[in-house]
């Protein structure tokens, strides 16, 4: 029997992977919304955890997804931290709805 050892790079990509499933598991049941900064820090993270696992083995398509996911939750946070008062008023107004 050989025993399976897994990389520094598969243990960070899984980890990456268990972010992006538990944030949304967790988005999907009421747990998190969409507009909180958990989801996009939760979001920035896991897709730099995968990004850092493709430093060994690389893989163009899912380096582009992880780069455009980490940007877009990146602008969200931003949005949510520095957006114009209206902006943060139409946020709340959201945030009641759910």
């Amino acid at each position: 029997m050989h025993a399976v050892v897994a990389q520094w790079h598969e243990v960070i990509g899984v980890a990456g992977m268990v972010m992006y499933l538990g944030s949304y598991f967790m988005l999907q049941t009421g747990t998190l919304r969409s507009n909180s900064a958990t989801y996009c820090i939760a979001n920035i993270l896991a897709a730099s955890l995968v990004m850092i696992s493709l430093l060994h083995d690389f893989n163009l398509a899912s380096a582009l997804i992880q780069i455009s996911w980490i940007a877009i939750s990146t602008i969200g946070l931003f949005r949510m931290m520095f957006g114009s008062q209206p902006a943060r008023r139409r946020r709340r107004r959201l945030a009641v709805v759910y």
